[in-house]
């Protein structure tokens, strides 16, 4: 009747080697963006990366195209990544994606403040490279894999205790018992006694 969940325990989820990932980047730097998709194309992960210059152009894209992977840089000229991290949060279709913060600098409380808004990695510029970006890409897709998972599994666990109460509710031998013990505390109940 009801199907068991695989082992609560999540381990890391590997990409299918034959497809693509599916990238965007956020940086309104065309040098910085050039760096990037140089690096992007030498992790061989087959990444396909879509590049915007601002927020507004992120909104665009992210109502048009559905995203295994988001990179943002923080310092914008309108805004910044914590605002375009809340854009993609609120986008139905981009939530879920691999997200990745990028700033030019290594301040400590950018890092926690983007890891805390729902970014899945940090990254600065000064000390990325083609590994350690692979490296990032992965870990924010496995992460971002992995609470989807999870949210999977618990909606579950959630509907079995759902049609666990339902099939109860409807049991008469367990109505006339909850009938029974509602009798017994209403008439243990100050005031209720005739």
């Amino acid at each position: 009747m009801f199907q068991e969940m695989p082992s609560n325990e999540i381990g890391p989820i590997a990409m299918p080697p034959h497809k693509p990932i599916r990238a965007l980047l956020l940086d309104d730097s065309n040098f910085d963006r050039e760096r990037i998709r140089r690096m992007s194309s030498k992790t061989e992960l087959g990444v396909h990366l879509d590049e915007v210059g601002s927020i507004e152009e992120l909104d665009t894209a992210v109502r048009r195209a559905s995203y295994d992977l988001i990179m943002i840089d923080y310092r914008l000229p309108v805004g910044d990544g914590m605002k375009a991290l809340s854009h993609i949060l609120d986008d139905p279709l981009n939530r879920d994606a691999g997200k990745i913060m990028i700033t030019g600098d290594a301040a400590v409380d950018t890092a926690v403040q983007a890891m805390r808004g729902g970014c899945h990695d940090f990254l600065t510029k000064e000390s990325m490279n083609t590994d350690i970006l692979r490296e990032a890409m992965l870990n924010a897709m496995t992460v971002a894999r992995q609470r989807i998972q999870m949210q999977m599994q618990t909606e579950h666990q959630r509907d079995i205790i759902r049609q666990g109460l339902i099939a109860a509710l409807n049991d008469t031998e367990i109505q006339g018992n909850v009938v029974s013990m509602i009798r017994q505390q209403l008439a243990q109940t100050p005031g209720n006694q005739p």
